[in-house]
């Protein structure tokens, strides 16, 4: 029950940690887009009182942890997506007993 607990604890964060990283991620790259009055190609200035080089690293940083993060989720869920396989490839009765 102690193992189960703390895996899925383990999920929730990796998954709220996803949540957590898109966010600013998106907010940073509409800051960059020059459609809808973004700073795209200046070298200074501000928004909202940011400089451009402190939207670029924190776009930098959450992209690298937005881009770890769903691999670690896949890891955590590696059991899943091999049993869902065995399912589709027809092996029903091997992958039944995973969800035992």
């Amino acid at each position: 029950m102690g193992r189960a607990i703390k895996r899925i604890t383990i999920n929730a964060l990796v998954d709220s940690g996803c949540l957590l990283t898109v966010i600013p991620l998106l907010i940073t790259g509409l800051v960059f887009r020059p459609a809808i009055g973004g700073m795209a190609g200046e070298q200074r200035g501000t928004v909202s009182g940011i400089t451009r080089f402190d939207w670029v690293n924190l776009h930098t940083f959450t992209g690298f942890a937005f881009a770890t993060l769903p691999i670690i989720h896949l890891l955590l869920h590696w059991q899943f997506f091999r049993h869902i396989w065995k399912t589709l490839r027809g092996n029903a009765k091997e992958a039944c007993t995973f969800m035992e």
